[in-house]
């Protein structure tokens, strides 16, 4: 419990300064809904000129600017991506800071198994990326009540919002994977880009080529908040995959780690 308190305690600012994060990159997109609303048939043609490709690339191909949940799902897209970076980085970071900083001496003489240590550990990311969830759930939810003029889709709205959750905890257990199967890592950030930036490319391919075994490969793909609000449900072969590479990426965590040297001061 030591080790949980002590790792929130140490990552609080970090985590403030992701949910003003989170929140400023939604705002920025949702506060310029009431401006748009106003010209429709102009932005609709704007957004209409672009080429195909480029409009399944980026979500706006089925934008319907008449309604807040369209326009909130398009603003959204860009809210997963940056929590995506912000879980990834969590990942990575939390079991390799024992590396980096050479304090596994220290922290492996307590009269504490390792795999008490990395499960304390994973509950610390857990309960960030939880926390993080709340506000921007919160503060999504005042956005869209307060800029929408009518009633809108309230289910519909939850698994939009909610498909943040399951996109950070995938990149939360799969950074903990990389962070113990790379021997070293010296800076955490640009890992952390990369392989999202991967994943995000790789679902944006899959807009425009619309390739099932592609589709496979990304999880952004797996909660395509496009196919979410036509279907008002989340895939479930897709939710499978993410159970088990979570389930499989978190196994493989506690295994590798158990094994791994840790240098010493």
């Amino acid at each position: 419990m030591n080790i949980l308190i002590q790792e929130l305690r140490m990552g609080r600012k970090t985590l403030i300064i992701w949910c003003i994060s989170l929140i400023g990159v939604l705002s920025l997109f949702m506060l310029l809904y009431p401006s748009i609303a106003s010209q429709l048939e102009d932005f609709q043609r704007v957004f209409e000129s672009f080429p195909i490709e480029f409009q399944q690339a980026f979500g706006v191909a089925d934008l319907e600017l008449a309604s807040i949940l369209s326009f909130y799902q398009f603003a959204l897209m860009y809210v997963l991506l940056a929590g995506a970076i912000q879980a990834m980085n969590m990942g990575v970071s939390i079991l390799s800071a024992e590396v980096r900083e050479k304090t596994g001496d220290f922290l492996f003489v307590k009269p504490v198994s390792r795999n008490r240590v990395v499960a304390m550990k994973i509950l610390a990311v857990l309960v960030q990326i939880l926390i993080t969830n709340a506000v921007v759930f919160t503060a999504s939810l005042l956005m869209v009540t307060l800029l929408s003029d009518t009633a809108y889709n309230l289910k519909l709205f939850t698994l939009f919002t909610l498909s943040l959750l399951f996109i950070q905890i995938f990149f939360a257990s799969l950074g903990l994977f990389v962070s113990v199967f790379l021997r070293r890592i010296r800076t955490v950030l640009p890992i952390s880009m990369g392989v999202v930036f991967i994943f995000y490319i790789i679902h944006l391919l899959n807009e425009t080529l619309n390739d099932d075994k592609l589709g496979l490969v990304s999880p952004f793909d797996y909660f395509n908040l496009t196919e979410i609000s036509m279907n008002m449900n989340y895939d479930s072969l897709y939710l499978l995959l993410w159970f088990v590479l979570v389930g499989l990426f978190t196994f493989l965590t506690f295994k590798l780690f158990a094994r791994k040297d840790l240098p010493s001061i």
